[in-house]
């Protein structure tokens, strides 16, 4: 899995389930994706600082899944994940893109404080994302890294999430 430094609140993994299209590769399921959420944090110090994030996935029935991500605070980023994959490095912990079925996608963004996971569902024309931020066990923070170095926030507001078969 290639993945750039990832995204920060919402590294949004998606989950799909989408209208069937033929490729090259065979059959492939498309979704997109817009999520808008708040950020305040301690350092630097902001309040509702908002975030916006745009992406398009696929899962392929070969069991391979890409994300392509935009976002306001990292610019792009790029995931390819297989079905059981490790986890790759990626800027302050690693990122993840899991098929969950043949319709979800479970995306997971660690830092060292807490974890983004964004799940996104697509059957047929309908299309759902959820998106959760945990902290780890014993954490009081939520720590996020991008451009701009290490951010130490409060947790995220998830302020719009959407998602759309293509």
């Amino acid at each position: 899995m290639a993945i750039r430094p990832a995204h920060r609140l919402a590294a949004l993994a998606l989950f799909m389930t989408l209208p069937v299209s033929a490729t090259a590769a065979g059959t492939t399921v498309h979704a997109k994706f817009s999520l808008d959420a708040l950020a305040t944090c301690t350092q630097p110090s902001v309040q509702n600082f908002p975030l916006h994030v745009d992406g398009v996935g696929s899962l392929s029935v070969d069991r391979t899944a890409t994300l392509d991500l935009s976002s306001n605070v990292l610019g792009t980023e790029h995931y390819d994940a297989k079905l059981g994959g490790r986890p790759s490095e990626a800027n302050g912990g690693s990122a993840s893109v899991r098929v969950v079925n043949r319709h979800t996608l479970r995306a997971v963004r660690d830092y060292p404080n807490n974890s983004i996971v964004v799940y996104m569902t697509v059957i047929g024309n309908r299309c759902s994302i959820k998106v959760q931020n945990r902290l780890k066990r014993g954490k009081r923070e939520y720590t996020f890294y991008g451009n701009m170095g290490v951010a130490i926030c409060g947790k995220p507001q998830i302020v719009r999430a959407e998602c759309s078969p293509l």
